[in-house]
């Protein structure tokens, strides 16, 4: 019999399921397919390999660690998004 999980495990649960369906739509605001397929790619790697973590220091770290790689992302997301949009841009491809 497994002891019944902690109130902190739990919520540290559903804040990396949100996190995880975050990343994942984030993804799909990169500008081309190639960008899109490696940040699904990237965020499955790096669940699954974290998905057996107990400390719940290292838990909350990995969270902090994926809230600022969201963060890039947005951000990449946008300025990537304004540059190939951008008609200079273009004369140059």
């Amino acid at each position: 019999m497994t002891a019944a999980p902690s109130a902190l495990s739990i919520l540290q649960r559903a804040r990396a399921l949100t996190l995880y369906r975050q990343l994942l739509r984030a993804a799909l605001k990169m500008p081309t397919p190639n960008q899109q397929n490696f940040i699904v790619r990237k965020t499955q790697i790096e669940f699954r390999e974290h998905a057996t973590l107990t400390d719940p220091d290292e838990i909350e770290f990995q969270l902090r660690l994926g809230d600022t790689n969201l963060d890039t992302v947005m951000v990449q997301a946008e300025h990537l998004t304004n540059l190939f949009e951008d008609p200079e841009h273009q004369k140059d491809l």
